[in-house]
């Protein structure tokens, strides 16, 4: 009969996280700032922000745009967890998707 001891296995690598991962990831939680406090200042004034909304909005946009390039771009480094890659590239494509709807309908 084997005997069953549980032993941890532990996996020693050198990868590490992406730095553009994470900077793609910060610019995703700043656009996502920006645009949560876009909606905030819309409620407070009912509607009637005008140009304070729309330049927050545009922020978020460019934000999004600049995100999703660095996290496209974490995608060709070699030897690294991809975590904040793509949580840094799918918050941005959708916070992108959204302002960008959101500036169509307003056309």
């Amino acid at each position: 009969m084997k005997n069953h001891i549980n032993k941890k296995k532990y996996k020693f690598t050198d990868k590490r996280q992406s730095i553009r991962g994470i900077i793609s990831t910060v610019i995703a939680m700043a656009a996502i700032a920006f645009f949560t406090i876009s909606i905030v200042i819309s409620y407070k004034n009912q509607g009637n922000a005008g140009l304070i909304i729309g330049l927050l909005g545009v922020i978020a946009l460019f934000l999004s745009i600049l995100g999703l390039y660095e996290g496209m771009k974490s995608f060709r480094e070699e030897e690294i967890f991809y975590h904040f890659a793509w949580i840094g590239t799918v918050t941005n494509a959708v916070v992108f998707i959204g302002m960008a709807m959101i500036i169509l309908i307003g056309i």
